[in-house]
């Protein structure tokens, strides 16, 4: 007993904390190209191990590890990239170093209505969201409801390097009485390619009663390829009744030489089992991609049913 209670007393003393999210679905797709297909998919699932330690007058030292879990074919520790770092918060702010969520990709997440689902933003109309290794970042604490957010990507090839970020990130969130606005500006320099790219991005949200409306917007510019140069917009909404939410979304994205305009919408159904589990259905039809499915050819649909629980 005693000498168990010397192994338990170091991780007590850590706080360290044990978290993580299950997420598997049964998807139908098929495209105009692609033979219909059904497939059992992991959306992100992820374990993870979180902790702080406090260091004293008001600062406090923070650390988290976290990667991604394939529960529909059962592989472990993925190489996910998922969000892994150590830092420093106080009144101050945070600072964090290791792999992170880039400014622009929080300052919208939450207006991703079916993030993780075969309706995810990045996938059916395209929105550029990332997480990078090599990340220095500060986050700033909450001011009346503003906070800002800025990190960089370390120069880390072979050779010298005059600047000492590769990439940057920055934006501005406000959230008060069920408004939420963001503001992001994202670089991202290819040194391999020299497909440098630039971000614009704005984000807005209402909350009322049991309703929710978003709408994202991003201009996107690449440097070596025109064709790629436009902008991309979705409208959302959601209708919250009991334990049940309805929702749906469009968008769009128009490149500025005028071909390959591309569109989706989707409708989805949540039902809540608690607090931290739920059940849903989705249906998507966009002329992007659906996201985990490697289709090819536009006008891609799906549907899927989809079991989630959060630990």
């Amino acid at each position: 007993m005693a000498m168990a209670a010397a192994i338990a007393a170091p991780a007590a003393n850590a706080n360290v904390v044990i978290y993580g999210k299950v997420h598997v679905s049964i998807d139908h797709v098929e495209s105009e190209s692609s033979d219909a297909r059904w497939a059992v998919s992991s959306n992100s699932s992820r374990i993870g191990f979180k902790g702080t330690e406090d260091l004293g007058n008001g600062l406090s030292l923070i650390w988290k590890a976290e990667t991604g879990y394939d529960f529909a074919d059962g592989g472990a520790w993925s190489s996910s990239g998922r969000n892994a770092y150590i830092g420093l918060t106080g009144d101050w702010g945070t600072f964090l170093y290791g792999n992170h969520d880039t400014a622009l990709k929080m300052s919208t997440a939450k207006l991703d209505i079916f993030s993780d689902t075969i309706a995810d933003y990045d996938e059916s109309i395209d929105f550029d969201d990332e997480r990078w290794g090599q990340n220095i970042m500060y986050i700033s604490p909450n001011m009346n409801g503003l906070t800002f957010a800025v990190n960089g990507a370390v120069h880390a090839g072979d050779g010298p390097e005059e600047d000492l970020f590769q990439s940057y990130s920055l934006a501005a969130m406000y959230s008060n009485n069920g408004l939420y606005l963001s503001a992001a500006y994202e670089f991202e320099d290819d040194s391999d390619s020299d497909d440098d790219e630039t971000n614009w991005r704005l984000g807005a949200g209402y909350d009322m009663n049991n309703v929710h409306v978003g709408f994202v917007y991003e201009d996107t510019d690449q440097e070596s390829d025109n064709s790629s140069d436009g902008y991309l917009w979705q409208l959302s909404g959601s209708y919250t009744f009991g334990n049940n939410v309805v929702k749906a979304m469009y968008g769009a994205e128009v490149l500025d030489d005028g071909d390959n305009d591309e569109s989706g919408w989707a409708v989805g159904f949540d039902h809540m089992l608690s607090k931290r589990s739920k059940v849903y259905a989705v249906y998507v039809d966009t002329d992007n991609d659906i996201k985990n499915h490697d289709l090819s050819g536009d006008d891609q649909k799906g549907f899927s049913v989809g079991m989630i629980h959060k630990f």
